[in-house]
């Protein structure tokens, strides 16, 4: 009996955590599209800077996100406090 009880909570508790994981991308890739699209309508030409805040709750997500493709390889995106960020579109040269 208690191997059954034991067995019962080891999936329920498996199901928890692959549900957060799935929150967790979710959240994740919402923080990372919502910083794509509005650097995109902010910033269109080269000298162009935008500032933004992002909420303490997305904040784990922001730092990740400005990391990665292809936020990284278009912006510059810097902390500059707890919960604000600069971006300015990279400049591209050719030759």
């Amino acid at each position: 009996m208690s191997n059954e009880l034991f067995d019962y909570f080891k999936e329920r508790y498996s199901k928890n955590n692959d549900k957060d994981a799935t929150l967790d991308q979710m959240n994740h890739q919402r923080v990372k599209n919502t910083i794509s699209k509005l650097c995109k309508k902010y910033l269109t030409q080269a000298g162009q800077v935008f500032k933004f805040e992002v909420s303490l709750k997305d904040l784990p997500y922001a730092i990740v996100a400005i990391e990665e493709e292809p936020l990284k390889s278009m912006y510059d995106i810097v902390q500059i406090s707890e919960t604000l960020f600069v971006a300015n579109l990279k400049e591209i040269s050719f030759g």
